[in-house]
């Protein structure tokens, strides 16, 4: 009576196992010519981010939300694979 149970709890941890393997992160190289759509995406992003946080999209180079807008776009730019020149 056991059999039935036994059979289908080896049969889902074989299709588990199968799942698990190899990596489904999809792996790119950045380029120059997808340099301007990452500064468009990120520069979209960032002022959303500071605009959530109360100050406003674009602050004046004088502001210390200016430095803090420069180091999210930094960032930005690092996690789509460009490193600040």
């Amino acid at each position: 009576m056991h059999w039935p149970r036994h059979a289908t709890w080896l049969l889902g941890l074989l299709v588990l196992a199968g799942c698990g393997s190899g990596s489904s992160k999809t792996e790119w190289q950045s380029t120059d010519s997808t340099l301007d759509t990452a500064k468009e995406q990120c520069s979209e992003s960032v002022a959303v981010q500071m605009q959530l946080r109360g100050y406003t999209r674009q602050p004046l180079p004088e502001t210390p939300q200016y430095k803090y807008r420069d180091e999210i776009f930094s960032t930005c730019m690092r996690q789509r694979g460009y490193e600040p020149r």
